[in-house]
């Protein structure tokens, strides 16, 4: 594990190395005494095959089917008294549990949970969110040691493989386990996987050639995605160049403009919805996941870093699925988006529905 010089503790910020097999037998041994705990207060109550542990013998974190377990609830320690209770925020939970209970799991004909909900998965659509995908790839490095995946998910569409096909390294960095074991499934020794938080992440400064997060950062809390976006430009090596991908949903103009009548719609059948729901003793419904999505002008008055903006997509999904049909054109048409959105970047980019920042060191 030639790269774990890379990482670093989650909690105190120093360099980690590899437990000898001597030192995971001890762990085991206290485990079986039921004297081993999580930070979180859990007990170990698994054999540890190979751990990394804190240079000052503080913390241990567990390697579990080749993913880096470095949450800071889940970091190993031997002393009851350093226990600290759960740290990971509820609107962080509901993501980490939406992903490993349902996003991550596959439907019959292949497909995740979450491209199934969130995207437009028809044979039409497909050239158009196929070039999308590629246009993230102007934006970085071709080539170099580490690329840094931030929330990469199960690297759900093949097409996301491509931003690190000359990269040696794909750090794939996550809450979901479950995402994460998609990924060592589909790199295999070219995945670092680390299940970790994005808004403190276990890497130290200036490693990363690259940096991708595809929608990602409008899941974490709206009072840390500034932060989220200064942690990947942390680990970024000088020369490195790094990709965020946004959703601006109810900030977007043009998709404000063209779906007024769908949302008005929408936003009177569940107010309808509530209503009976409530008349009928119904409880209200449990939140499915956190999203949160900024203004422009949030990024542009709060970003830290220099940045650009440009276009992803100009083009809402309820957009694709309430306009554009085959049998009204809609391959053709979105062909035309396609290249509206290549003539116009920059303002396809602010006032359509998913903007793409890009950063250079």
């Amino acid at each position: 594990m030639e790269w774990v010089n890379i990482l670093k503790c989650t909690i105190t910020g120093k360099d980690l190395r590899v437990l000898a097999s001597n030192e995971i037998s001890t762990l085991n041994e206290l485990s079986n005494k039921q004297t081993l705990w999580h930070l979180n207060g859990t007990l170990v109550d698994y054999p540890i095959d190979t751990a990394l542990v804190s240079v000052d013998g503080l913390y241990v974190y567990p390697i579990i089917k080749g993913i880096v377990v470095l949450l800071s609830d889940l970091a190993i320690v031997s002393d009851h008294s350093k226990i600290v209770g759960e740290s990971l925020i509820a609107d962080k939970k509901l993501v980490q549990n939406f992903y490993n209970d349902r996003g991550w799991s596959k439907e019959d004909e292949g497909d995740y949970e979450d491209a199934i909900i969130f995207e437009d998965l028809r044979p039409m659509s497909a050239d158009y969110l196929k070039d999308c995908h590629k246009r993230v790839k102007r934006y970085l490095n071709d080539s170099g040691t580490y690329m840094l995946d931030a929330g990469s998910g199960a690297l759900q569409f093949t097409d996301y493989l491509q931003y690190s096909d000359d990269y040696k390294y794909r750090i794939c960095a996550d809450l979901s386990f479950q995402g994460l074991q998609e990924c060592k499934k589909k790199l295999g020794d070219k995945a670092i996987c680390l299940l970790c938080d994005l808004t403190k992440l276990p890497i130290k400064d200036g490693i990363a050639d690259g940096f991708i997060s595809l929608n990602v950062v409008y899941h974490i809390p709206k009072d840390e995605q500034i932060n989220a976006i200064t942690e990947m430009y942390r680990v970024l090596a000088k020369n490195g160049k790094g990709v965020v991908v946004y959703d601006w949903y109810k900030h977007s103009i043009l998709m404000n403009v063209t779906l007024l009548p769908f949302r008005a719609f929408e936003f009177f059948k569940h107010r309808i919805k509530a209503l009976f729901a409530k008349a009928a003793g119904k409880d209200k419904p449990q939140k499915m996941l956190y999203f949160y999505a900024h203004p422009y002008e949030y990024f542009q008055q709060n970003m830290p870093m220099p940045f650009k903006l440009a276009v992803w997509r100009v083009v809402s999904v309820p957009f694709m699925k309430v306009y554009l049909h085959p049998f009204l054109f809609g391959k053709q048409l979105l062909k035309l988006i396609w290249n509206w959105e290549e003539k116009n970047p920059e303002y396809t980019g602010k006032h359509g529905e998913y903007p793409l920042f890009y950063f250079e060191k």
